[in-house]
């Protein structure tokens, strides 16, 4: 059934079709080449957030130094997002995860408290996935007002998921495009990490990516109708 709906959408507006996706098209993000995390740094960008992919170096705990995914910084605030991108997106992100990242909070406050050099100040955490949370890891990062913040698919409802986070800025992953695996990769290596980016980045820049100028005339267009 699925399959038809896509056929039809695409019969009627290309555009249309490609939001329907957006689930499907940020599972297809490359995991070895960190392309969810990477899409998730660009996208709290369009939220105010300085921000930083993979710090080096690793910020440092009180026991031992920390590798994180995504560094924040806003009003002199600074958090850490873990980002569990799943290729399944009908599997649940477990009680294990929020358990490690509280537990990876605590050193880094402490080493800080503690005045380490290569420390951070963080005051909260964030776990964003592209699945939906059980109901054990929910209620371990609500317990004891943890500064641990989680954001899946659909949580929290109605606003702050990750769908929510998306649709307010519009910022569709690329492979709602279907474009091919390299093209994509290359496109991030341009810092091209979402939709918008084909509206705002020079088409002098985005045609080191492979793509032709009529084939980006093309994706610009349809991102205008997507994003409008």
């Amino acid at each position: 059934m699925k399959h038809i709906i896509y056929s039809e959408l695409d019969k009627r507006e290309e555009h249309t079709a490609a939001k329907y996706n957006i689930k499907k098209a940020i599972s297809a993000l490359d995991p070895v080449v960190h392309q969810f995390e990477k899409y998730i740094m660009h996208l709290y960008q369009y939220y105010g957030y300085e921000t930083e992919w993979s710090p080096i170096p690793k910020p440092q705990g009180f026991c031992t130094d920390h590798e994180i995914d995504v560094l924040l910084k806003k009003d002199d605030e600074i958090t850490f997002i873990e980002c569990k991108h799943h290729m399944k997106y009908h599997r649940f992100t477990g009680l294990g995860v929020p358990m490690r990242v509280w537990a990876r909070l605590q050193d880094l406050q402490d080493g800080f408290s503690g005045k380490k050099e290569g420390s951070y100040d963080f005051k909260e955490a964030i776990i964003v996935t592209n699945t939906k949370f059980s109901d054990h890891a929910i209620r371990y990062a609500k317990c004891h007002n943890k500064k641990l913040s989680l954001v899946g698919w659909n949580y929290p409802n109605p606003s702050g998921s990750l769908i929510d986070l998306i649709e307010t800025k519009k910022a569709y992953p690329l492979t709602v495009l279907q474009l091919n695996s390299q093209t994509i990769e290359k496109l991030f290596d341009l810092s091209v990490h979402d939709i918008r980016d084909f509206v705002y980045v020079s088409p002098d820049i985005l045609i080191n990516s492979g793509l032709t100028r009529d084939k980006i005339k093309y994706l610009r267009n349809l991102v205008e109708d997507i994003i409008a």
